[in-house]
């Protein structure tokens, strides 16, 4: 073969060309037979070629069902060559570069002070530098990657006095308490690829389960009821009768038009009108 090569668990490769060699041809033999034979023979022969070749295919199709499994044990050692990440058991304590460190499984919060003083030691002001991310893996390396990996932080927070540095950094640390809570709190669905390796979520960890809606929780109650939990009412059940206190249509208009109040009356005094007796209808002659 010209050229081959394979990379387990990823790429094979093969190239071959066929160069003529007139000591091997049969050409002078071949030429003695007519036309007609001799393209009704090439034909066959290139059958026979494509027939060969379709081997390579199954090959191939062999070859990389193996490949996975390759590519599958592979990443089964490197899940179990992840090492834990480190972390302070949701204890404040100062690295070898002076930041004080609060972390657990899954978050991390970092803050270190520096002051500016003049020659007399007389201070100018004070920084402050803090921020918390999640607390990534270290193998093969941290996680870095992506939005959302820095939660919160400043650089250089300028404060006149320590006092008024104190109290915001108290404000930052109160606010972010409910993370360190546990060693291992449930990770955001969202941040969950950090904490794997290969797709698969290391020992140890949890994920946060989102929120029901109420329509979810309407759902799964509807699902629990049996056939007989629920009225039913045939095709040809007559509606329910209308309640004997509500008049009927024919009662509501005959008892609308002495409801109805003139334009011209006022509504203020209305009510104390008396209400006139109905004048007597004198009989018509008797003719």
């Amino acid at each position: 073969m010209a050229y081959t090569h394979i990379t387990p668990g990823w790429e094979i490769e093969m190239s071959a060309h066929y160069y003529s060699d007139k000591n091997a041809d049969r050409v002078a033999e071949l030429i003695q037979l007519p036309r007609e034979e001799l393209a009704a023979m090439e034909e066959a022969s290139v059958a026979k070629e494509k027939t060969i070749f379709s081997k390579c295919s199954e090959i191939e199709t062999e070859w990389k069902k193996q490949a996975a499994e390759t590519a599958a044990l592979r990443k089964a050692r490197e899940y179990l060559r992840a090492l834990p990440v480190e972390h302070t058991s949701n204890q404040w304590k100062v690295n070898q570069f002076g930041w004080h460190v609060l972390s657990n499984m899954v978050y991390k919060m970092s803050y270190r002070v520096s002051e500016h003083k003049k020659p007399d030691g007389t201070l100018i002001n004070c920084a402050l530098s803090w921020d918390i991310h999640y607390n990534t893996l270290q193998h093969p390396t941290p996680d870095y990657t992506g939005p959302g990996w820095k939660i919160a932080g400043q650089s250089d927070k300028v404060f006149a006095t320590k006092e008024e540095m104190e109290r915001y950094l108290q404000g930052r640390i109160k606010a972010y308490t409910h993370l360190f809570t546990e060693i291992s709190p449930p990770i955001p669905q969202d941040q969950k690829g950090r904490f794997c390796v290969n797709g698969v979520l290391l020992p140890g960890y949890t994920v946060e389960v989102p929120e029901r809606t109420p329509q979810e929780v309407a759902d799964d109650l509807l699902s629990l009821l049996e056939d007989g939990d629920l009225p039913e009412q045939s095709e040809g059940d007559p509606p329910s009768p209308p309640s004997e206190k509500a008049g009927s249509p024919l009662e509501t208009q005959a008892a609308a038009p002495h409801e109805r109040r003139s334009p011209k009356e006022d509504p203020k005094t209305a009510h104390k009108k008396k209400p006139q007796p109905l004048k007597k209808r004198s009989t018509a002659p008797t003719r």
